[in-house]
């Protein structure tokens, strides 16, 4: 099977070099590399063009957006260009351990039930990089792979893209459904769950860079960021759920009502943030196990009276 590797880059002129001398030196290298710059102002274009050049690397290509696409789009677009049976997605300021594609690569090739094979990982913090908070499941390097189970981790995301290596079958269905709004990671991982094809992969693949500039990591509070966030919730869901119906989708009976139960708490929280309603909180206790944790059921109350 072929292997792409997809690069979202933007002002990593910082961090770049180190990422891709552990791409280049893979012990399983990549039938393809294919390179996003979203318009940096640094000299990030400059260092990945003399770098391709130095090591002659035929099969890697960089390209420059015009004007900056976002990091959303700018993955999308990289994930329909892509030409391998299987593509690692890959961020610019994190160091790949070298073994990753030929163990991943491996597992998937054994296995074509899946469609998104994500691995653990190793952060480590620059600056003021926001501190992540690992489960036992996080640490865990015995190697196995498994499915994780749909109530828990279909519409929470428990990894994060860089560790995503992904079935090419998966991908037009994701550009089927998107929208501008849409993460690709969660996108795609909420997906393969649907179509029961998410795995984990118990091995760290990469050290994982947290630092101020991160794309994730925000924990803003305010009633019109919530309330933003529980609309596309809702839209997605629908999606989703849309998905389900036109594709015929064979669901188990848990699949179903797990997802019917996210339709309904998607609807009752997009109704509480709309009308300010106290009862549809209480109304929500019913789903209160659907959030990431009860604290986050209890912030919806709370944010409900902040100002807008």
């Amino acid at each position: 099977m072929n292997i792409s590797i997809v690069l979202s880059t933007f002002n990593g002129d910082e961090y770049i070099v180190e990422q891709l001398d552990t791409l280049r030196n893979q012990t399983r290298l990549a039938e393809e590399v294919l390179i996003s710059d979203d318009a940096s102002t640094d000299d990030t274009v400059q260092i990945i063009e003399d770098y391709i050049a130095k090591y002659k690397l035929d099969n890697w290509s960089i390209k420059k957006n015009k004007e900056n696409q976002g990091w959303k789009n700018n993955f999308a677009m990289l994930l329909e260009e892509a030409k391998g049976d299987i593509v690692f997605l890959c961020d610019q300021d994190d160091i790949w351990h070298l073994d990753k594609i030929q163990k991943m690569s491996k597992i998937m090739e054994n296995n074509d039930k899946i469609l998104l094979l994500a691995s653990n990982y190793t952060p480590f913090y620059v600056g003021d990089g926001v501190k992540i908070k690992l489960d036992k499941s996080d640490l865990d390097n015995s190697e196995a792979v498994y499915q994780p189970n749909f109530l828990d981790n279909f519409f929470h995301i428990r990894r994060p893209g860089c560790v995503y290596a992904v079935n090419k079958k998966i991908i037009p269905y994701f550009l089927e459904i998107r929208s501008n709004e849409d993460a690709h990671d969660a996108l795609l991982w909420r997906l393969a769950s649907l179509l029961n094809g998410l795995y984990i992969y118990s091995y760290s693949t990469i050290d994982f860079r947290r630092h101020d500039s991160n794309a994730t990591g925000s924990r803003e509070r305010s009633f019109l960021r919530r309330k933003e966030q529980v609309i596309y919730y809702d839209d997605l869901l629908q999606r989703l759920d849309k998905f389900s119906k036109q594709h015929d989708l064979s669901l188990s009976n848990e699949q179903i009502s797990v997802l019917n139960d996210y339709i309904l708490w998607g609807k009752n929280r997009r109704e509480l943030f709309m009308k300010k309603n106290v009862f549809i909180f209480f109304k929500l206790f019913k789903y209160h196990k659907l959030y990431w944790s009860f604290r986050s059921y209890i912030t919806d109350f709370i944010v409900l009276y902040m100002k807008e």
